[in-house]
């Protein structure tokens, strides 16, 4: 299912993350840092099927990742108005 941009804003707002703009491919595209170096990946969600994907090594080879595994709850959740900034 794929999430609307809102939900993006939010989930990006809430990790202090980046959100970047949609292209052909992907939408929902949010830079996140990596805990562990210097690093940026960006999470996104697959515009033909709605799957998300994320650009770091883990998910490159392996088909998930940390960063997926901690965000998805995240992009799942109904927004809460006493957690909306």
């Amino acid at each position: 299912m794929t999430v609307s941009r809102e939900i993006a804003l939010r989930v990006a707002n809430q990790v202090g993350a980046t959100v970047l703009p949609d292209n052909k491919e992907w939408i929902n595209r949010i830079e996140i840092r990596s805990e562990s170096s210097d690093r940026l990946y960006t999470v996104a969600q697959r515009r033909s099927d709605g799957s998300w994907g994320c650009s770091c090594p883990g998910w490159k080879s392996h088909r998930h990742c940390k960063h997926l595994r901690w965000m998805t709850p995240l992009l799942a959740a109904p927004a809460r108005p006493d957690r909306v900034r």
